[in-house]
């Protein structure tokens, strides 16, 4: 009959289209924090392999050690972009430095995405995973300028209101020792049964160093 003299149309249906629940979580977590004055950042899933050993990763992510969950490309676009991303932080720190580097100093962004892990089949773990960092002054109601630093609760509470406008929750937070935390100032995030979700808490100082910030960051 020929390719060509197919015409393209969709289907019949009698029902109009509708967004997955998920997708439906996602919109009202994006507005939540846009509420709260975040921004919303999007990274590319390579990152360079001097990230390898800068960030500790979450165990019921990456499933193994670590160091032998690192997905590696075959055929990398550059030299500096080898690895598939274990973790969101490394794309949000460097939008931070674009930031910075242009005089923005308070910064407040958000990103979801696929992080991957290595597995015992052909194709690497992907897991849906949600980061913060914030940064400057804190925005209060009814204020012009900001008149404190943003602090630890400060990006706690943007993560439980984030949650909760997701009807999830509520999340315990624990006192933990995280690589690339500031030590007194950083805590485990995990479900009632346990479950290790993330970690909260001032980026070390020597990662800041690494990245010239100049100020605390909080992711």
């Amino acid at each position: 009959f020929g390719y060509d003299k197919i015409d393209s149309e969709l289907p019949p249906s009698n029902q109009s289209g509708e967004h997955h629940p998920k997708e439906l979580k996602t919109r009202k977590l994006r507005r939540a924090l846009q509420a709260l004055g975040f921004d919303e950042a999007i990274s590319f899933s390579f990152i360079d392999i001097s990230h390898d050993n800068q960030f500790e990763l979450i165990p019921e992510f990456s499933g193994r050690d670590p160091e032998q969950a690192f997905v590696a490309l075959k055929n990398p676009i550059s030299e500096n972009e080898v690895r598939m991303r274990p973790t969101l932080i490394p794309g949000l720190l460097s939008s931070l430095r674009h930031n910075l580097n242009h005089g923005v100093r308070n910064v407040r962004l958000f990103e979801t995405g696929r992080i991957f892990a290595k597995s015992d089949e052909d194709l690497p773990n992907e897991r849906e995973a949600l980061a913060l960092i914030v940064t400057g002054g804190a925005s209060e109601e009814n204020r012009a300028q900001a008149q404190r630093e943003v602090d630890f609760f400060d990006l706690k509470g943007s993560l439980e209101a984030a949650v909760a406008a997701m009807n999830r929750g509520p999340l315990r937070f624990t006192t933990a020792q995280v690589k690339h935390l500031q030590e007194g100032q950083s805590a485990r995030i995990l479900l009632a049964d346990g479950t290790t979700l993330g970690s909260l808490g001032r980026l070390a100082e020597w990662v800041s160093d690494a990245y010239k910030f100049r100020q605390p960051v909080f992711v």
